[in-house]
């Protein structure tokens, strides 16, 4: 700091102190002297050279002395200033996103908490949002168009919010909103539609255009709350409901919904505890020949026993199993236990395995299948793998390479459910085929509406396109079986031939099936 920039009033003060203390000095210098030989002596030694001058310029030193106190005293202040200062800024900057400007987790802590303190009759509505295709745009594009999206979704978010809103982003891809003026369900309702409209627009970013959908847990902010903690758990887990949803969608928390993912939570602790414990076992439906009621084949199904809740039906526990990752575990202890059964079996009875699109994500995947075949003996040829259309979803490309590998071993590939998910014919070119099963749902309709009939007899001509086998499940009644032999399918399953039964009733029941066959007609 300048000595100009010293206020004027600092720098008298200190430098009159500084004269009076060199002023002094002289005096104090003297006292020693008049004690021991008088006032004559003082005059004497006052007189001479050394003496005056320093009666002279102490006092000046002494006011030059006080004038760099000063100095060093508002120099001293000025740094403390800029600590304190830089101490303000560091703590606000910690409660900022740097990439967005928007408020942190911290600063979403200390604004639920400023409002639950405020105890008015509703405190609004919490939002919990979750950014879907972030981390597809981040591997593909890279992580400047990952963040160029993150600062466009921010901006989306600001606008489609209202005003009012706090804006917060937690993580990666999580952002929170608090709508103070969202104090009943219909109001953060409208939200919500607004906030999922902005986000299905494409983003135009420097890379390219990308689509960014998102999830939202909702949860009204009451005046009862004071738990941060249980408010943050209430939106998380409506926020887990929405993306359970396909695309866009939006969840409310309520003490139902509250209950089915509590449920949902203990189903998946206990899968892997159920697993070990033995409580997963196989029954088998058998494929037959259309044309005569021969088995080809026998579709292991599997199933689950829960101690507490009975049967529990693979539609409830196969996204579960795929969520914890437990689904690998289980997947290769199916295709062990059904081509060691298989084996057993008389020849050329196959089995058929339905396998999760996750577990082609297991670099072994193939590896495990063939290793069972050399293990159990059974011939490739008698071992179809089954996947259902939600396979184009995960990664194509591997898929493909997956099954042709396994179709080059001999082993056979059926598309299952035909018709209920995503393919397209081009995945149908795609893919390595040798079987396609339409859904049980078609069966149904197929003699209800002229329709259904023309839907199954085109999917039909679609599998003779591609030269693959027909199989259609769900036929339960002679008509529909007269029907589907008219249009010529090769193959059928269905409760009119068996249901589902045990394994250790699998060989008996195809012995008799032979034995019927060998029985002469009269």
């Amino acid at each position: 700091m300048m000595l100009s920039e010293i206020p004027f009033g600092r720098r008298l003060r200190y430098g009159l102190a500084g004269f009076l203390g060199g002023a002094a000095a002289p005096a104090a210098m003297a006292l020693p002297v008049v004690v021991q030989s008088g006032f004559d002596a003082l005059s004497t030694a006052f007189m001479s050279e050394w003496s005056s001058l320093a009666a002279i310029s102490l006092p000046l030193v002494g006011t030059a002395v006080g004038w760099r106190i000063a100095s060093w005293e508002a120099m001293l202040h000025e740094r403390i200033s800029r600590l304190e200062g830089g101490a303000t800024a560091l703590e606000a900057a910690s409660r900022f996103d740097r990439l967005t400007g928007l408020g942190n987790r911290q600063a979403l802590n200390d604004a639920l908490e400023a409002l639950m303190a405020a105890r008015g009759p509703s405190g609004g509505t919490l939002l919990l949002i979750d950014l879907d295709r972030f981390k597809y745009v981040n591997d593909t594009l890279g992580h400047a168009a990952g963040d160029a999206l993150l600062v466009a979704v921010a901006e989306r978010l600001r606008q489609a919010s209202g005003e009012g809103a706090q804006l917060f982003r937690l993580g990666a891809d999580e952002f929170a909103v608090i709508l103070p003026q969202a104090l009943r369900r219909p109001v953060a309702e409208f939200v919500c539609l607004a906030i999922e409209d902005a986000l299905a627009e494409p983003f135009v970013l420097e890379q390219g255009r990308v689509m960014a959908g998102v999830s939202i847990g909702a949860t009204l902010i009451s005046a009862e709350d004071s738990d941060i903690a249980a408010l943050l758990q209430r939106a998380a887990l409506a926020l887990y409901r929405a993306k359970e949803v396909f695309g866009p969608a939006h969840a409310f928390h309520d003490e139902s919904l509250a209950r089915e993912v509590r449920e949902g939570l203990e189903l998946e602790r206990d899968l892997s505890r159920g697993f070990v414990d033995g409580e997963f076992y196989l029954e088998y439906q058998p494929i037959v020949a259309v044309e005569n009621g021969d088995v080809r084949s026998l579709e292991a199904l599997l199933r689950w026993r829960h101690p507490a809740r009975g049967l529990i039906t693979p539609d409830v526990f196969i996204p579960l199993a795929e969520k914890t990752g437990i689904i690998q575990v289980i997947g290769k202890w199916v295709v062990q236990q059904a081509c060691a059964a298989a084996v057993t079996w008389p020849e050329p009875t196959g089995v058929s395995v339905n396998v999760s699109g996750d577990q082609f994500k297991d670099p072994n995947f193939v590896t495990h299948i063939l290793d069972c075949l050399v293990d159990t003996g059974l011939a490739p040829e008698r071992l179809t793998i089954e996947v259902t259309e939600a396979v184009f979803s995960v990664d194509i490309d591997l898929v493909c390479r997956s099954l042709a590998e396994l179709r080059s071993s001999g082993v056979r590939i059926a598309l299952d459910d035909f018709g209920t998910g995503f393919s397209s014919i081009n995945n149908l070119r795609l893919f390595p085929l040798d079987e396609l099963k339409i859904d049980r749902s078609f069966a149904k309709q197929m003699l209800e509406t002229s329709q259904g009939a023309k839907l199954v007899d085109l999917m039909h001509k679609l599998s003779e396109t591609f030269q693959i086998r027909t199989t259609i499940e769900g036929i339960e009644t002679n008509s529909q079986l007269d029907f589907i032999k008219r249009l010529g399918i090769g193959e059928a399953q269905g409760f009119l031939f068996s249901r589902p039964f045990a394994a250790a009733e699998a060989l008996n029941f195809l012995e008799a099936r032979l034995e019927q066959r060998a029985v002469p007609v009269a």
